[in-house]
């Protein structure tokens, strides 16, 4: 797990973890932590203009 204080938009890059792809710290190689990967997720989806769906099945 990634355990750097501040992970910006665009220091993460995707890596397979197995048959998943893992969104990883370019800066120390790790894969974000459960809050790095929410924050990710809000930053992208804001940057792209979307809105986050609540209900995503």
């Amino acid at each position: 797990m990634c355990e750097c204080s501040k992970v910006h938009l665009y220091e993460v890059e995707f890596k397979l973890d197995g048959m998943t792809v893992v969104p990883t710290h370019k800066n120390c190689g790790f894969a974000l932590g459960d809050k790095q990967a929410e924050k990710f997720t809000q930053e992208l989806v804001k940057s792209w203009g979307l809105e986050e769906d609540e209900d995503s099945d």
